[in-house]
């Protein structure tokens, strides 16, 4: 199949159409190719034409992360002698899946990357700095690094090293870009705070931010997004990716909101029943990947709870926006009559200047209830840093965990025990699930 890479500025009407046929396509496709669909597609009846594709789809099942695990091959819809790449998903919610993907679900990626980059005006006078991994079957690191390309930038592909390493490369490079998760942003800040490097200086003007959330349901920035903000005196720009369905999602100038390619994904918000919701209601994001070929994934409930947007952004794109992720569904907390996301606390601590690093750990206790340990990394550990910890918490999250406070390397140890090549903020210890 040949990628169709639609271009911006097309009209509801006209986005609409187009994934119509688009849902139509995918439908078609996987009722012949994955074994996995076929059955359940064919038991759904056929599908006459694309104008009653999304009353289809809305009769079909969702797909789960455990479907995937337990079925993994059967997802497959090419032939092995296709298949150009395999990456796998990290495994910090369960066991990793492994996804291929062909030439062609490449291009996919690369031309979504390319168009978030396009938003925020990335070029050829250019270099970026890329945090993020590049290897270990890790897929976003390879977008950013495609998309990057393709819009003509130059790449330092650096990955997740030591931060003395990461200021040696920055000083010599003088990238004027950098790809990041929130939580490096905040150490790199810290870091050059305490050696006394003027964050301005360092001359880096784009930021691109994966994985957690910098801004709140009112698209405000939040303390962390606002912290490195503030720090650099730039605006920066947050992305959301899916590597089950090597997508991703980008937010324009007026970052209300994430964009999503019409082309390349159709999205859904659900409830905790499964029912659908309407723009601005909060539940599970349910996607299905469009023009995917290696693993074609129809209504997959990706764990993430957002909203979705459906009116003409300030941008003048009429392409589906969703709101900042708030969480994942299955470590929703709810502690002495107070539902919350680890998020939530996470996002607390960031006002004090003297916490390095943390772990979240839930666990259940006598009663059934939810409980959490908080492990604090920091310098200190006295009673007026402990106080104002119990202070902040109370105050922005209604919920006051234990707190245990360590130095910030046996914090670091626990972040990446086991080897795991992604930090684990949130440790999942509770029996039962709470929904």
């Amino acid at each position: 199949m040949k990628i169709f890479c639609a271009p911006d500025g097309l009209s509801a009407e006209t986005i609409n159409n187009n994934q119509n046929e688009l849902l139509l396509a995918t439908i078609d496709y996987a009722r012949q190719m994955s074994p996995f669909y076929k059955e359940i597609l064919q038991n759904a009846g056929t599908l006459q034409s694309a104008a009653h594709a999304r009353e289809y789809l809305d009769k079909l099942p969702f797909t789960t992360k455990q479907d995937i695990s337990n079925n993994n091959w059967n997802f497959l819809a090419v032939k092995k002698q296709d298949i150009a790449e395999f990456v796998s998903t990290s495994g910090t919610t369960g066991e990793p899946v492994f996804l291929a993907l062909t030439e062609n679900d490449l291009e996919r990626l690369t031309c979504s990357e390319e168009r978030n980059f396009n938003t925020i005006n990335a070029g050829k006078e250019d270099l970026f700095h890329i945090v993020v991994t590049c290897d270990n079957l890790f897929t976003a690191g390879i977008a950013y690094y495609r998309g990057l390309i393709r819009r003509g930038a130059s790449v330092a592909r650096i990955g997740p090293k030591s931060i003395i390493r990461h200021f040696q490369l920055i000083k010599e490079l003088r990238p004027t870009g950098i790809v990041a998760v929130p939580s490096f942003m905040h150490y790199l800040i810290r870091h050059a705070n305490e050696i006394g490097i003027n964050i301005p200086d360092l001359g880096i003007e784009k930021i691109v931010l994966i994985g957690d959330s910098i801004r709140n349901t009112d698209f405000s920035t939040n303390t962390l997004g606002s912290f490195i903000e503030n720090s650099f005196r730039r605006k920066v720009f947050s992305t959301y990716g899916i590597s089950e369905g090597q997508i991703s999602f980008g937010e324009c100038e007026f970052h209300h909101g994430l964009h999503g390619h019409t082309d390349f994904v159709y999205v859904e918000i659900v409830s905790d029943e499964g029912i659908p919701l309407q723009d601005g209601e909060i539940g599970e994001m349910v996607i299905t990947t469009l023009q995917h070929e290696g693993m074609p994934l129809i209504r997959y409930k990706t764990g993430d709870i957002t909203f979705k947007l459906s009116g003409q952004c300030l941008c003048g794109r009429n392409s589906v926006r969703i709101g900042p992720v708030l969480g994942r569904k299955h470590h929703r907390l709810k502690v002495k009559g107070v539902t919350l996301y680890p998020k939530t606390i996470e996002n607390a601590i960031f006002h004090l200047k003297d916490v390095i690093n943390y772990q979240l750990e839930a666990y259940t206790g006598d009663t059934k209830t939810d409980h959490i340990i908080l492990r604090i990394g920091s310098h200190r550990n006295d009673d007026k840093f402990r106080s104002s910890l119990i202070d902040i918490l109370r105050a922005k999250t209604r919920v006051v965990p234990e707190i245990e406070i360590a130095s910030p390397n046996e914090i670091e140890k626990k972040l990446f025990e086991g080897g795991s090549r992604k930090a684990i903020t949130f440790k999942d210890r509770r029996i039962k699930l709470h929904e």
